[in-house]
């Protein structure tokens, strides 16, 4: 009984100093205002129907960016029915929204290190591991940004998944197998990347716990649990049959992407929000990538099967982000990926200090201590650029002058701020970069500011070309072609606005 208490009260004091990293970290992000990047699209502008009656059920009637598009191929009620219950009780203050991700990042540790004690990491580095993850530098802008809630929701939903999963596996039980189904219906509805958790599962049973592996595909739960995914995944695909997915496109950038992605989480300090490809370096991922495969070849006792199973968790969890090809890399995606990251370097430094503790021990100690110290001040000083849109927007064009996104953040603060000319500048350079939404509509804002309709007109309607469904164009175009003496063109153009903001196209989202 004692020592089933100790390990009680061991689970207890990890879980709270786990908990404690977190919200020491990024309570100040509380205090930040909307950064101008989706969040006043999801929030903002969206308010009046956050804030209506079963605003939290009619969640799941909509699209996600559904004040910009009706029919946007993102289909996320989890995250939308969070929101509105935020508005209930922030309103239009981001300070409730920004708590409210700082509670899902730290869930999101803590799921973490329950998952690693699973695994038989130890309680010192298990807990380590969970403190590391919830002040990683490259996981700030998913507590930090507020839409970066999407992908800290995600990872606690999966994470709950995939523990559920394994649980079952060492104790079949029907609470496990249902608790697993639940998550990752949850997680369907949260994040499209969720399609990969029986995959990431699979791969769990076949590296972690081989010799059930036979048994378990023999078994009925391995029936019941197909049939959950089946199930799962066919209502996914139903409810995005109606939306625009982007084609896949597996290339050069995906590499890129990939092998950054693993620099910013296994040398993380040298964070930022998002960075097109041109932008990105792959030499640190390359780098830590060879080292840590090297140290799980080298040094003693390591479970190498533990390791693949990390690198294949993070590799599957990227994969769908990966095969989209052309979008910006955001780092607040990396969330549930680091993870997988993390078992990978767990395992090799469990091995390499399995000594019992003594002068070298102590030394490992410190050298951890000040890794996750240099981080978590590397995570404070980088979250400061989250505080305002024009902090976030400097800070984005200087991580990322190649990011067509980033132009156009700095474009519309230039244009908030009633400087017309630099925002001009700013969103020819993003257009220059590649398609940049927004851009010409925002251009056309300054073309109808000086009385320049011609040009207006010629804007809109590239941006139109650009997003078929963006309604703002559409109204700005109406208002163009009245001034220019086209009022049935105009009135045309105002019923596609409103028929594009109500929903009423042909579309599930109605």
């Amino acid at each position: 009984m004692k020592r089933a208490l100790e390990r009680v009260d061991s689970r207890v004091a990890a879980g709270v100093f786990t908990a404690l990293a977190a919200v020491v970290v990024h309570g100040r992000s509380v205090w930040f205002g909307f950064t101008g990047l989706d969040d006043r699209d999801l929030i903002v502008d969206d308010h009046a129907f956050l804030t209506a009656p079963w605003s939290v059920l009619r969640a799941f009637t909509r699209s996600y960016m559904h004040v910009v598009d009706a029919s946007h191929g993102y289909y996320r009620p989890i995250v939308t029915a969070s929101f509105a219950l935020d508005a209930r009780w922030s309103g239009l203050h981001p300070a409730g929204y920004h708590a409210t991700n700082v509670a899902v990042h730290t869930a999101a540790s803590l799921l973490l290190l329950v998952l690693l004690r699973d695994l038989a990491m130890g309680a010192r580095l298990a807990t380590a591991a969970a403190v590391a993850f919830a002040v990683h530098p490259a996981l700030a802008s998913a507590v930090a940004w507020i839409p970066g809630r999407n992908d800290s929701l995600l990872a606690v939903f999966a994470l709950a998944s995939w523990i559920a999963f394994a649980r079952d596996a060492a104790s079949p039980s029907w609470a496990w197998r249902g608790a697993h189904a639940a998550a990752f219906a949850l997680a369907l509805l949260t994040k499209e990347t969720a399609v990969v958790i029986p995959l990431v599962c699979i791969a769990y049973l076949a590296l972690a716990r081989p010799a059930e592996w036979g048994p378990w595909l023999r078994s009925r739960r391995a029936a019941y649990l197909v049939v959950s995914w089946t199930a799962g995944l066919a209502g996914f695909a139903v409810l995005h049959a109606w939306l625009r997915v982007p084609a896949v496109h597996v290339g050069r950038q995906s590499a890129i992407v990939l092998l950054a992605s693993a620099g910013q989480l296994l040398v993380p300090f040298s964070p930022g929000a998002f960075a097109s490809a041109a932008d990105l370096s792959v030499w640190p991922g390359i780098l830590a990538v060879a080292v840590l495969a090297a140290a799980s070849l080298r040094i003693p006792g390591v479970r190498r099967r533990v390791v693949v199973l990390g690198a294949t968790a993070f590799v599957l969890t990227l994969a769908p982000t990966l095969a989209l090809g052309d979008g910006p890399a955001q780092a607040c995606r990396l969330e549930w990926p680091a993870c997988g990251a993390l078992i990978a370097v767990v395992e090799v430094a469990r091995a390499a200090l399995r000594s019992p503790p003594g002068r070298e021990g102590g030394l490992a100690a410190a050298i951890g201590a000040t890794a996750i110290a240099t981080m978590a001040a590397v995570t404070v000083a980088f979250e400061s650029s989250f505080r305002d849109p024009g902090a976030f927007a400097r800070q984005a064009v200087a991580d990322a002058p190649n990011s067509s996104l980033a132009h156009v953040c700095l474009g519309r603060v230039l244009q908030a701020d009633g400087e017309p000319s630099r925002a001009l500048a700013e969103y020819r350079t993003a257009l220059s970069l590649g398609p940049a939404e927004v851009a010409h509509n925002n251009i056309a804002v300054i073309d109808m500011s000086a009385g320049l309709w011609t040009d207006a007109e010629r804007e809109l309607r590239a941006e139109i070309e650009l997003q078929p469904g963006y309604a703002r164009a559409y109204a700005n175009l109406a208002i163009v072609l009245r001034h220019l003496g086209r009022a049935d063109e105009s009135r045309a153009a105002q019923e596609q606005a409103d028929a594009l903001a109500s929903g009423s196209r042909p579309t599930l989202f109605k």
